[in-house]
């Protein structure tokens, strides 16, 4: 019994091995395996090409840095292949070829088989439109490798490969008709339709790609204004009932003489308008106040400290004021040190460099299978866990941006993996709108100054593990307290689960943001 149990034992260790070593081996760059590996003075070890890059970018400045530890170097520093790494890699790519090769999956009733298998089928997992042939990873290689196979276009595993030839003629269909709306081959084209409107496939597609996405597009700008017009609707819900409040306040007074009083303060509220007649936010008027503002504030403040501003406290009686830092130098002191797990990058979240992510409508990013990594949502999470106190900021652009606190065993896939809804994540959603707080598959929109830096601060207070998000504008320089919310009870620090910081990428770019003290 003992010998089996180390019979399958080993070769698990050697697979798990040879995936720690891969990683060492990737440039953080590109993230793929090292090219011509060279190592720059801090140790640090790049592809040529990838560092050339990066550093080409930076002519215009008179030192040169690491794109992972940011040291500084002048002058640019010169580029020497590093050949005690670059057989390391050959090494770990003929390893993970031969890991691959005893992990060939037999192709099921179901599955796509592999053409070129002559005995066992095994499952295929490219089809070639230009061969018309279904290889498994094995047969697939010289695709990867020969210089005349790379250009052919690989898909995934189909079936249906012969659909895309011409019944008549047993041509591939590469030219549509326009005039008949359908796929023919070239042999088609001098026949029965001679003279009629043709274009390639190709362009046919990128035409009709492109009013799909004038179509998606207006969708999409449909949609937010249906949500900006229910986040509206939600205010003014919010309004009246406030203002209901206080009328029933003023109803229950005792005193004759103390409500006659709060009655004439509130004698215009004693009819409450209709919806369409309340404007929570004049346009003109909150510019104008927000300009006047901003003015004093600039000729006031230039050697003031931060100030920190509540607009909405967490949910319970707990109060948090005593232990929560004062300043924004008081939050940097707690500042912790953040690096993205680039196995845990969706195949369209563009990485680096620094610490950026960014969502790619256009790139797929070639990434191989990992349990970690994200399938359904463009989402990333940290190397490193936190258990707090520590703080952090976030710079976002574009449509849509979640920053995120979550547990290790968050789902990977499906709608459950999404920041906010399931009970292992907790989200801020920052949109051009303002911004809503997700958690547990639920959302609450939250009033507070529109801005571009999100900091994130994560804290302990009588055995509760506090998260609060904060919005930061430079301008005025205030701290503007977001939402706090409690996310775990703990009797000691020891009993504390550690959390990963994600960012999700939807329709922007974030960028964890460099502190300095």
């Amino acid at each position: 019994m003992s010998w089996i149990i180390e019979a399958e034992f080993i070769p698990e260790m050697a697979q798990q091995e040879n995936q720690v070593n891969r990683d060492k081996l990737c440039c953080s760059i590109c993230l793929d395996l090292l090219k011509d590996p060279v190592t720059i003075p801090c140790g640090h070890s790049y592809c040529m090409k990838c560092v050339k890059s990066y550093w080409d970018e930076e002519d215009q400045k008179e030192t040169h840095s690491c794109p992972q530890c940011r040291q500084t170097f002048t002058p640019r520093p010169a580029l020497v292949r590093n050949t005690v790494i670059a057989d390391l890699v050959e090494e770990t790519k003929k390893t993970g070829l031969q890991a691959a090769k005893a992990d060939l999956c037999h192709a099921e009733h179901e599955d796509v088989s592999c053409d070129f298998c002559t005995e066992t089928k095994l499952k295929a997992v490219k089809s070639c439109l230009q061969c018309l042939v279904s290889y498994c990873e094995q047969h697939l290689q010289p695709h990867y490798e020969v210089a005349a196979l790379k250009k052919h276009k690989l898909v995934d595993p189909s079936q249906k490969l012969q659909e895309i030839m011409c019944p008549r003629h047993n041509e591939v269909m590469k030219i549509f008709c326009r005039t008949d709306q359908q796929c023919i081959c070239y042999l088609c084209s001098m026949d029965e339709h001679k003279g009629h409107d043709t274009v390639s496939t190709a362009a046919e597609m990128s035409e009709k790609q492109r009013e799909l996405k004038e179509r998606e597009m207006d969708i999409e700008r449909k949609i937010k204004e249906k949500e900006k017009s229910l986040k509206v609707l939600q205010q003014e819900i919010s309004e009246l009932r406030r203002r209901k409040a206080e009328l029933e306040q003023v109803s229950h007074t005792e005193d004759p003489t103390q409500f006659l009083h709060n009655y004439t303060l509130l004698s215009r509220l004693s009819e409450a308008p209709d919806s369409a007649s309340i404007n929570i936010h004049p346009e003109s008027y909150t510019e104008d106040v927000a300009a006047a503002v901003s003015e004093t504030r600039e000729k006031l403040q230039d050697n003031v400290e931060w100030t920190i501003t509540a607009v909405e406290e967490t949910q319970g009686n707990v109060s948090l004021s005593e232990t929560e830092p004062k300043t924004r130098a008081e939050f940097l002191k707690y500042k912790c040190e953040i690096t993205f797990n680039p196995n845990t990058a969706h195949q369209r979240v563009v990485l680096g460099p620094g610490l950026k992510a960014k969502y790619s409508h256009t790139q797929t990013i070639r990434r191989y299978d990992h349990a970690d990594r994200f399938t359904d949502w463009p989402q990333v999470l940290s190397r490193e866990s936190f258990t707090g106190p520590c703080y952090w900021e976030v710079e976002w652009s574009g449509d849509d941006v979640f920053i995120a606190l979550a547990y290790k065993n968050i789902s990977r896939s499906g709608r459950e993996s999404l920041f906010g809804n399931n009970n292992s994540s907790w989200a801020l959603e920052c949109f051009s709108g303002g911004y809503e707080f997700r958690e547990d598959n639920s959302s609450t929109f939250i009033k507070g100054p529109q801005s571009s830096r999100i900091g994130v601060f994560l804290n302990h207070f009588n055995h509760y593990t506090y998260l609060s998000f904060y919005s930061i504008s430079e301008s005025t320089r205030t701290m503007t307290l977001l939402r706090r919310v409690q996310i775990q009870y703990w009797y000691s620090t020891n009993d504390t689960i550690p959390l990963l910081v994600g960012l999700g990428v939807y329709g922007g770019s974030a960028e964890i943001c460099e502190l300095l003290c």
